[in-house]
């Protein structure tokens, strides 16, 4: 059946990404965040349409619904509405093995919860955990993130819960979604953890191949207006370097590439600000303040310097 549009909304913040093969049309309609309304977007579908892409990218650790209304090109007029739910742990996928040797930050939470209770706790946390809880005493499940390949390991049973990731953000989001769950429950937790400090490098490290391919990118993009007016007024360019021929050569390619990618920057520095900031929540201290001295150090980005002002901040 033809399809003549599909609207998008949501009550938290995510980014539609491109589709290359997708020839609908979308427009985007301005919207209130203090009325829980994030995203309004529609696709207007060309005629014959029946099948239309869309990628979406959230935010782990703002969850909410994405609702989707399709409308198809028949008479009378109707409207399917479809529901997804966006969890805290969205971007995990579930996996059988993790690396042993990485530093694993650990989470524990202890009370009078019945096994069934910690698993809807979970299945509520992270995608593709069964709706049905499975049989035996204690559970484990693995999960990988897609984005920044780290691991989380999910052991519960009645009245336990563990959990260990490389990656504290990870750990601070299951502490505060699972805490609120339990409030709502009236059940008391008792909440004990380990951090390694290690796993700050470690997570950083997994960042940088990505924030540095970004950064080289909006840099080459920055330069194509410029080059390009350059090379209108000079027929010879053998003297400008390899990379800035290379830069006007492929200037289409990279304005494709960047377009493909909205909002990633801002992204992997948001999941850094998460990292430092939820790094020395778990020690008691609030350093929302010291924020602006990481963004200058992202603008002036080197992972060694990068590196050292986690530890310097933490021996302040």
């Amino acid at each position: 059946m033809p399809i003549e549009n599909v609207l998008l909304q949501c009550d938290v913040p995510i980014d539609l990404l491109d589709v290359e093969r997708n020839s609908a049309v979308v427009s985007h309609s301005a919207c209130d965040p203090d009325d829980k309304n994030y995203l309004l977007a529609t696709y207007r579908c060309q005629a014959n349409t029946t099948r239309l892409d869309v990628k979406v990218r959230s935010i782990e650790g703002q969850y909410g619904t994405l609702q989707v209304y399709i409308t198809p090109r028949i008479q009378p007029k109707t409207c399917q509405l479809r529901q997804y739910q966006i969890k805290p742990l969205s971007l995990h996928r579930r996996t059988h093995i993790i690396d042993g040797d990485r530093p694993m930050n650990m989470l524990k939470l202890t009370g009078k919860f019945s096994l069934g209770e910690v698993h809807s706790w979970v299945g509520y946390c992270i995608p593709e955990v069964p709706d049905k809880c499975p049989s035996g005493e204690t559970i484990v499940m693995y999960f990988q993130s897609t984005f920044l390949d780290t691991q989380l390991e999910c052991n519960y049973t009645q009245g336990t819960v563990e959990f260990r990731s490389d990656n504290i953000s990870t750990i601070s989001i299951l502490k505060d979604v699972i805490t609120k769950l339990a409030t709502q429950r009236k059940i008391a937790l008792d909440i004990t953890y380990e951090l390694r400090e290690e796993s700050i490098p470690h997570s950083l490290r997994l960042i940088h191949p990505k924030l540095d391919e970004q950064l080289l990118l909006a840099k080459k993009v920055q330069l194509i207006d410029a080059l390009k007016e350059l090379s209108m007024h000079e027929p010879n360019l053998d003297f400008l370097s390899p990379e800035y021929q290379d830069i006007i050569l492929n200037s289409e390619q990279l304005t494709t590439a960047f377009k493909l990618q909205p909002c990633h920057l801002e992204r992997l520095y948001g999941m850094i600000t998460d990292l430092y900031i939820d790094k020395f929540k778990f020690k008691g201290m609030n350093v929302k303040s010291k924020v602006p001295m990481l963004l200058e150090v992202l603008d002036n980005y080197e992972l060694d310097t990068l590196i050292d002002f986690f530890e310097v901040s933490c021996a302040a």
